[in-house]
């Protein structure tokens, strides 16, 4: 039964990677009752802003990381939403309940609150995906690096795969975010507090504190959609990578989401020589989230 179970998980998470799954942050801003207050929590899946749960069963995922980071660099913890398996609340022959954690929570901002922009950012748990051919000619996959894996005969794939999510919120003048140099990151240079339908948003995107750049070797892109534009119809806007540098211009209002996926092949000198023989890729996954008047 347990060998069952970790087979499932295994087939589960792999899913997400092949199915190129997102992972976002959905921000809401109020200044009805002043000083006014936030509303931020986490999407997962492919239909924005709400699609599936962390723990589906069907395509799951471990969040490691959800804060917000004040513009002093305060950094505060946020809620943590459940990856575990549940059992449904209600389950009859027509469908199946299942409590659905997003992580939401409330900010509410206090009079003297400080003056800039705010990060809120999530990232979900490194996770190794392994798929081989054991001794036995049989094809298997594992959640584990290759160096650990015995009876193997060939490997057919080995990918790190891990998620990023970023949203800024504007609290008085906009100034552009500073790079971490840190995984994948899309930074924007627009003022993204103030987008209009029309206006043309710029962003930078470094991995590893290293521009990407569209190549025969990696084509390099990002992609735009929104509730509004592109989704229900299955299309989005595209913009290649560029030195560092991709544009898009916004067509309606409502929430926009900016995507960014990288391949980058293990090798025993690069930059991550130290997963050299135990993922033969890294995949990593980024988005940025904002909202268009």
């Amino acid at each position: 039964m347990i060998r069952l179970k970790k087979l499932a998980l295994t087939s589960i998470l792999f899913s997400c990677y092949l199915n190129a799954h997102s992972l976002w942050i959905n921000t809401y801003e109020s200044y009805v009752d002043k000083p006014g207050h936030i509303t931020t929590g986490l999407g997962w899946g492919d239909t924005f802003p709400i699609d599936d749960v962390f723990n589906s069963k069907h395509e799951r995922l471990f969040i490691s990381n959800f804060s917000i980071t004040s513009p002093k660099g305060i950094i505060s913890k946020l809620k943590i939403p459940n990856s575990k398996g549940t059992n449904p609340l209600v389950e009859n022959k027509n469908y199946s309940i299942y409590d659905a954690d997003f992580a939401f929570v409330k900010i509410d901002l206090t009079k003297n609150y400080e003056k800039g922009v705010y990060k809120i950012s999530s990232s979900s748990r490194p996770t190794i995906y392994t798929k081989y051919i054991d001794k036995n000619n049989k094809i298997k996959m594992a959640l584990k690096p290759i160096n650990e894996i015995n009876n193997l005969k060939k490997v057919l794939m080995s990918i790190k795969y891990q998620a990023f999510a970023n949203s800024y919120i504007s609290l008085g003048k906009w100034q552009e975010p500073k790079a971490t140099n840190k995984n994948l990151e899309i930074i924007p240079l627009s003022d993204i507090s103030n987008i209009k339908v029309g206006d043309i948003v710029r962003f930078k995107v470094l991995f590893n504190g290293k521009e990407l750049n569209t190549s025969p070797q990696n084509m390099d892109f990002i992609s735009a959609r929104s509730n509004t534009f592109g989704q229900n119809d299955g299309y989005k806007l595209m913009s290649y990578i560029k030195n560092g540098y991709a544009q898009i211009k916004v067509q309606t209002p409502g929430q926009w989401i900016v995507t960014c996926n990288h391949k980058y092949d293990v090798h025993k000198n690069g930059d991550f020589k130290n997963l050299y023989g135990k993922v033969n890729q890294l995949f990593t996954a980024s988005t940025l989230t904002f909202n268009v008047k």
